[in-house]
């Protein structure tokens, strides 16, 4: 028999959210990306969800993942994002 199988990375929220930078108030862009395994490229078991936060004023990035790490004080304003949207 010939299985297909494989881990994808989908899109779930794209959230504008007022983030606390050096004292001010900037607006930031929060992704949460959710990782399935896939069988025949259909999506069965939600493995775990990563976050990502850009800030335009300032053009800083950080991912929340195995190769980059985001502050602590980030995550958790990513998270409550997540969970009110």
């Amino acid at each position: 028999m010939f299985f297909i199988f494989g881990i994808s990375k989908k899109l779930k929220q794209k959230i504008d959210q007022k983030v606390l930078y050096n004292g001010e108030m900037v607006t930031g862009i929060i992704k949460v990306y959710r990782f399935y395994f896939d069988f025949f490229f259909i999506p069965f078991i939600p493995l775990h969800r990563t976050y990502s936060l850009y800030i335009p004023k300032t053009d800083e990035y950080y991912e929340n993942n195995y190769f980059g790490k985001m502050p602590k004080k980030y995550l958790e304003i990513c998270k409550q994002a997540a969970k009110s949207v």
